[in-house]
This record gives structure tokens, C-alpha cells and sequence, in this order.
């Protein structure tokens, strides 16, 4: 268990005591009456005719309802006063410094003794020190070899409750190109879960699948050069 005697204190908020306590209907609704409302719009990445490369497993087309931004994957903080586990957090509002989560129990907060004192769901990073800390006295800020989180720039963050759908490279064997196809729905695999499909290189460098229409630059079975020429649904 990590003692906090290594750990620095958290900064303050800078957006005011509102934010400390966000539930989800206060970000999407702009509850307090210094945070605007969440503005949604439906992202598409990566930009239409732009040449792009994707490794294997990665994502070569991502559409839904959200915002593009920065997020904060933690697979798992063991705090001696808080931990989280297998949780997204959202930078929402720009210039911030605190990511969101769409889970308001997301940041579980323990007593001395190790019981549950509260729950929350936001944190701070600090990218000087690639550190996310817990807005909380005692929690503090835990680095790189003490929480497993990831940071990324610029993908989408889902909106709950909306359809995301992306499609993913998974290889090359011959001239046939593998792909699969997901749906999500607040972070939950949608019905059909996922559709495994392939393309044939000898016939042609479109991939055409659910309304998407992709041009194949190059490819291999590591990774995979392509320009997007329509989305999903436009």
C-alpha cells in the first residue's frame, strides 16, 4: 500500500468549489452557474482525405457524440487514502487542469482503517510531473510507477448514452486485410458486440463497411496507411 508521506498535495482547483463535487447531470446541464455546459457534437477521427497510419489493433475510424480532447485512462491507483480502478477521465473544459469521469463513483476515498468515506469522480494531472492527483487532504498525487494511467491528446470523449463506432486493424495475411467493426454504448459493448471482416487486396484498395468508406495507401501485417473518404453517417 503506497504511504502518503510520499506524496505531495494536490493544487486547488482553479474553476472554483463548484467543480469539486460535479455529478454527471451538472456537467451535462451546466449546474453551477460558473461551469457552461458540456458542448457535444458528433466527432469523427481522423479528418476526411487526410493520410493516416494505424499500428496493429489501433483504431483506423472513430465516430460517435462527444468532444475531442484530452482523457486520462487509469487502469488501476492503490492509494493508502483512495484507489480507482479501470476507469476514463475527460478533460472537459479547455485550459483546464481536471479530467471527469462519467462514473460519479469512479475515485473511491478510505478512512484511516481502510473503509469508504466517499466517493467522487475527477482528478487533476500534472503533465510536468506526469502525475494524477485526487482532489482530496489526504489522497495527494501518485506518478507513473505508483498509478497505471495512460495520458492521450486529442480523441474523442464519448457522451453517455450515445452510439460510438469505430473500426480496428487487425492485420494483413496475403492480399486479405483484417478488420473488426464495435458499437459502444456508454462504455458498454451494443448489440451486435463486435463483426470481424476482411478485404481483398486484389480487388480493389475501398473498404466499404456500415456507410464507412476507407482508401487503402498501404498496408502490412504491423500496420496500415489510409485515408478516410466518408464516415459512418455522412
Amino acid at each position: 500500500m503506497i504511504s502518503l508521506l510520499t506524496k505531495t498535495r494536490p493544487r486547488s482547483v482553479r474553476r472554483g468549489a463548484c467543480l469539486k463535487s460535479l455529478s454527471l447531470a451538472t456537467l451535462l446541464l451546466g449546474g453551477c452557474a460558473s461551469t457552461p455546459p458540456v458542448q457535444w457534437q458528433d466527432v469523427s477521427y481522423p479528418s476526411i482525405n487526410v493520410t493516416t497510419t494505424a499500428s496493429l489493433g489501433e483504431q483506423l475510424l472513430n465516430q460517435g457524440r462527444g468532444v475531442e480532447t484530452d482523457v486520462i485512462h487509469v487502469s488501476s491507483m492503490q492509494g493508502k487514502f483512495a484507489t480507482i480502478e479501470d476507469e476514463t477521465f475527460c478533460r472537459l473544459y479547455p485550459g483546464d487542469d481536471r479530467f471527469y469521469s462519467f462514473n460519479n463513483r469512479a475515485v473511491t476515498f478510505l478512512s484511516f482503517i481502510g473503509t469508504v468515506r466517499g466517493r467522487g469522480n475527477d482528478l487533476s494531472y500534472r503533465p510536468a510531473k506526469n502525475e494524477i492527483c485526487v482532489d482530496d487532504f489526504w489522497s495527494g498525487c501518485f506518478n507513473g510507477t505508483e498509478a497505471q494511467f495512460t495520458y492521450r491528446r486529442n480523441v474523442i470523449c464519448s457522451r453517455p448514452n450515445t452510439l460510438q463506432q469505430a473500426i480496428e486493424y487487425n492485420g494483413k495475411s496475403g492480399d486479405t486485410l483484417n478488420f473488426t467493426y464495435r458499437e459502444t454504448m456508454s462504455g458498454q459493448v451494443a448489440f451486435p458486440t463486435t463483426q470481424d471482416f476482411t478485404m481483398d487486396l486484389s480487388l480493389g484498395d475501398v473498404i466499404n463497411y456500415k456507410g464507412a468508406r476507407l482508401q487503402v495507401v498501404s498496408a502490412t501485417n504491423q500496420q496500415i496507411t489510409y485515408r478516410v473518404l466518408r464516415n459512418f453517417n455522412r
